[in-house]
């Protein structure tokens, strides 16, 4: 899979819009901030449908990924050009045979952690926390919006360029 991809997750309460823009895309946060949240809404829509009381749009299938210890590999392969959404919890995402397993694939992955993925190698531009942007009236809808945790600033002087990598509310984020 190549280029972007938006998707909307949309119910009477919350709604998400995104793009996701790489095969490798990270979402981190404190808790309540929204990232189960989104995961439990595809899960809900993959189960029931729009009879889930949820709405998805996207341009190419949208898969929330669990696994039983041991077997995640071979359902894993069976997955194909989707954006593949993978919650907290599931220790694989941490080792060398799953970082082979996305460098393998067709497939988008939103990786939902606290701890950073050393086996893989995935852009800081695409790394992102969850907030709240804004709210209908009654009965309130809560919209979330991604934002990218990392900001880079390129410093040039005569003697050396210098990359510098900062988070961009460095109060927003304590995992």
């Amino acid at each position: 899979m190549t280029g972007s991809h938006r998707v909307i997750i949309d119910t009477d309460h919350m709604k998400y819009d995104f793009t996701i823009r790489r095969n490798i895309t990270v979402i981190l946060g404190d808790s309540g901030s929204g990232k189960t949240t989104l995961v439990g809404y595809l899960q809900m829509y993959s189960n029931r449908g729009p009879a889930s009381g949820v709405t998805l749009q996207s341009d190419v299938p949208c898969v929330v990924f669990t696994s039983v210890a041991g077997l995640w590999k071979p359902l894993l392969n069976e997955i194909k050009h989707s954006i593949i959404f993978i919650d907290e919890g599931q220790p694989f995402i941490f080792t060398q045979d799953f970082a082979e397993a996305v460098k393998n694939s067709d497939n988008y992955y939103v990786l939902i952690t606290r701890r950073p993925i050393h086996n893989l190698p995935y852009s800081t531009k695409e790394i992102y926390g969850i907030r709240t942007v804004g709210r209908y009236s009654f009965p309130e809808k809560v919209y979330q919006e991604f934002y990218p945790i990392y900001e880079t600033e390129i410093e040039n002087s005569p003697s050396h360029n210098t990359i510098l990598l900062y988070p961009k509310d460095p109060g927003s984020f304590s995992g």
